[in-house]
This record gives C-alpha cells, sequence and structure tokens, in this order.
C-alpha cells in the first residue's frame, strides 16, 4: 500500500441527513462518477426532487412525478458494497412487498423479467436487469413497478406508482422513463472504457433460496483484540486498492442464494453455496455486513469469525468477532448494541481505544 496510513482514536458521527443537490429544477444533472445524465423531464415527468443521503454522490434520489401526482417515479443510484443486480433486486422488492403504503401488490408476472436496460453502444445488450410489475389494491395506486439494473460498479434503481394506470401500461411507461436516461455511451463495453468501472454486465437471474439452510452452533463473540481488528482492516483496505490499481482483477461474479426469511431491515446471502461464510445486505441501497473467518484466526487457528460492515462510500468498520459462525440475529443485535472497533476510508483508520 503507497498511501500512508492515519490512525485516530475513533468517533462516531451522526448519520447525515440527505442534502438536496444544487440543480436549477429546469436543468439535467450528470453524476460525475458514472457518466449518467437525469435531464429536467423523464417520460415527460419533471423532475421535483434531486438528493444525497452522502457527500460524495454515492446514494443519490431523484424524483419525477406529474403535474397531478397520478404517476410518480423515484429513481435511486448507489455504489453497493456487493455490485450484483440480482442481489438489490431481491432486497427492493422485500421491502415494496412489505411497503403497506402502495397496498395489497400482486405481481403481473410468475416471475421478475430480465431485460436490458439503456441504448448504450458497444457489444449487443445482456439481459443484465430485473424488473416486476404489481396491481395494486387497498391503497391509493393502481399499479406498482420496480427495476433494477447495472450502472458498472454502480446500481440504478426505478420504483413507479401510477393511481389510474393498469400494471401493463405502467410497465410500458416504466420502460420509456429508463430509455430517457441518458446513459453512458460505453455501458455495455469493457470496465477498461466504463466511467464507472467495475465487471462487464451478465445476464441477471432472480436469487431463490438456499437449497439447504445453515446450522448455526452457539457462538461467543470474543474479546475485543486490536491487533486482529486492525488486521481485518488492512487486509481489507489493501485489497480494494490493488484492484483500483489494476493489480488485481476484480472477483469474477457469484451466484447468490438467500438464507432463511427477509425482512426490511436486512436479508442474508450466500454465494456459491458456501456454508462457512455470509453477508448481511442492509435495506435496499448497498451497504452490506459481511460474516466471514477472521484472518487473525486462520493465523493462529483460533477459527474466530469477523464480523466488517461496508457503506456505500466505501468506509469499512469492524466490529467484534465471534467465536464461531454467528447466526445472523445474534450480529443484528451486537451492531445494534455498539459501536465498530475499528474504522477505514481510503488511508484512514479510526480506532475505539477499548479494542486495543
Amino acid at each position: 500500500m503507497r498511501a500512508v496510513m492515519t490512525i485516530v482514536a475513533l468517533t462516531l458521527a451522526t448519520p447525515l441527513a440527505a442534502r438536496d443537490l444544487a440543480v436549477p429544477a429546469d436543468k439535467g444533472w450528470q453524476h460525475a462518477a458514472t457518466g449518467l445524465i437525469l435531464t429536467a423531464r423523464l417520460n415527460g415527468m419533471p423532475r421535483t426532487a434531486l438528493h444525497d443521503t452522502t457527500q460524495s454522490e454515492h446514494d443519490v434520489t431523484a424524483q419525477f412525478e406529474t403535474p397531478d401526482q397520478g404517476i410518480i417515479a423515484t429513481l435511486y443510484l448507489f455504489k453497493p458494497a456487493i455490485a450484483d443486480t440480482a442481489l438489490w433486486f431481491d432486497r427492493a422488492r422485500t421491502t415494496l412487498e412489505a411497503n403497506g403504503a402502495f397496498g395489497r401488490l400482486t405481481p403481473a408476472s410468475a416471475t421478475p423479467i430480465g431485460f436490458a436496460a439503456g441504448g448504450a453502444a458497444g457489444s449487443a445488450p445482456v439481459a443484465a436487469s430485473l424488473r416486476q410489475t404489481y396491481a395494486a389494491t387497498d391503497g391509493p395506486f393502481r399499479s406498482t413497478t420496480l427495476a433494477v439494473m447495472p450502472l458498472g460498479d454502480w446500481i440504478v434503481a426505478v420504483r413507479m406508482s401510477a393511481k389510474s394506470l393498469d400494471a401493463d401500461q405502467l410497465d410500458a411507461q416504466l420502460l420509456q422513463l429508463i430509455a430517457g436516461i441518458r446513459w453512458p455511451k460505453a455501458r455495455h463495453e469493457t470496465p477498461e472504457t466504463y466511467p464507472g468501472g467495475g465487471t462487464a454486465a451478465i445476464t441477471a437471474v432472480p436469487i431463490a433460496a438456499c437449497p439447504r439452510p445453515l446450522t448455526f452452533r452457539k457462538a461467543k463473540q470474543v474479546k475485543p483484540d486490536g491487533a486482529a481488528v486492525l488486521m481485518e482492516l488492512v487486509g481489507n483496505m489493501a485489497a480494494q486498492q490493488q484492484v483500483a490499481e489494476g493489480k488485481k482483477k476484480p472477483e469474477p461474479p457469484r451466484r447468490w442464494c438467500r438464507e432463511g426469511d427477509a425482512s426490511v431491515a436486512y436479508g442474508v446471502y450466500r454465494a456459491d453455496g458456501n456454508e462457512a461464510r455470509y453477508v448481511m445486505a442492509l435495506g435496499d441501497s448497498g451497504r452490506v455486513i459481511s460474516v466471514h473467518p477472521s484472518l487473525m484466526g486462520q493465523v493462529n487457528n483460533s477459527g474466530t469469525y469477523a464480523v466488517t460492515l461496508t457503506d456505500v462510500d466505501g468506509r469499512v468498520q469492524s466490529f467484534p468477532s465471534f467465536s464461531a459462525l454467528p447466526a445472523p440475529a445474534q450480529v443484528w443485535a451486537m451492531l445494534n448494541r455498539g459501536a465498530p472497533s475499528m474504522s477505514a476510508k481510503g488511508n484512514k483508520v479510526l480506532v475505539d481505544p477499548k479494542a486495543l
């Protein structure tokens, strides 16, 4: 690692409220990192809001609606800790279906639809995106639809609802809105020519339940070990920097399965049938907890498991380890009880003195 690492005492910051992006309502907006452009109107609907929950445009929300609010579309652009369209579609669908504000939802198709989004130059479009449309009853809308699309290692999600259109009519409106987005020209080309970076698009397949659920034995929270936590963070930072500098190839796409029942708070996923680790995707906008064998546990044969949280802006937080693979509920309870032992972003590491 060429950059000098700075270590300071950890101070937990209160999450920032969404900030308005200073873009006039009649002007377009371009996302610097990906090159995606949102014009002042999409599918004839004016943009009514443009927010960012970060200070670096890593989690942007834009809203478009007709003057009578008969159709409302919300677009989300974020950089997930795991760049996988199917995973974030699964999270977005879970959140949408649990949201009582949309009424009772009935899927218009038996399974989500794979499709190619955008009209970018390059190789033939790949059905790398997923969408699902619903008929809605017992609520203010007649139909609602959801689409999740890859943009390099970023994700674009669109949720759209209509008061008078049926599911088929709204699905057509969704596709028109997506076509109106000004996608980067290299969207379907190689990562080297892609403004957002990441891997080439692959066909998206909806995530299914894991065929064999994990069995968890008793796992105890291990006394904080500053050396172990620091090793975990430094190893993560080094791997990220190697990928960024082109010295290490990004990990190949994985086939995920869903472990247990998903909730709005989080969903649990395992990659390629691995039973030694899992991730918890928080909410539906990119933040991920990883539970995996710790580096120190592999060095000293203690068999401990590390818990790290990666945010959309690349910040990684490390929490106390467990003596064995913990159940997701155990991890969730720990995160809601206490602060991280260490936090890293770029070349700076913040340390909780109690972890030393």
